[in-house]
């Protein structure tokens, strides 16, 4: 059974990988803070508060150089920014976290479905 390793109020990064439709892929790390715990389900609800790092790569791992970076795709990583999620307390292990696509442009809920909840 994991456990939680952080509270609320704390903070902890967390890096969100894509694949583009052209085969590169965007890693992003975010600074995430804790506003709370679901222990029943080993999760966090977490606010993405600040975009700490990022990279564009080719399928085999070089960095594009920032003439090359998808600038639509790269906004949306933006859009990130305020967003909260719940992630699982196997996060805060800094292991980058592979997402589909449609999370990133938000035709999946992922990033979206606690905008509608108050």
């Amino acid at each position: 059974m994991p456990l939680a390793n952080y509270q609320p109020g704390d903070n902890f990064s967390v890096q969100f990988v894509w694949q583009l439709p052209d085969g590169d892929f965007i890693r992003a790390i975010f600074r995430a803070q804790v506003l709370g715990l679901d222990a029943q389900l080993d999760r966090y609800l977490v606010k993405l508060d600040e975009l700490e790092a990022g990279r564009q790569e080719s399928a085999s791992g070089e960095q594009r150089p920032k003439v090359m970076l998808s600038q639509t795709y790269w906004r949306m990583v933006g859009d990130l920014l305020g967003k909260r999620v719940y992630l699982a307390y196997e996060v805060e292990d800094g292991r980058p976290i592979r997402l589909r696509l449609d999370t990133l442009t938000q035709e999946h809920s992922f990033f979206t479905r606690l905008d509608r909840q108050s």
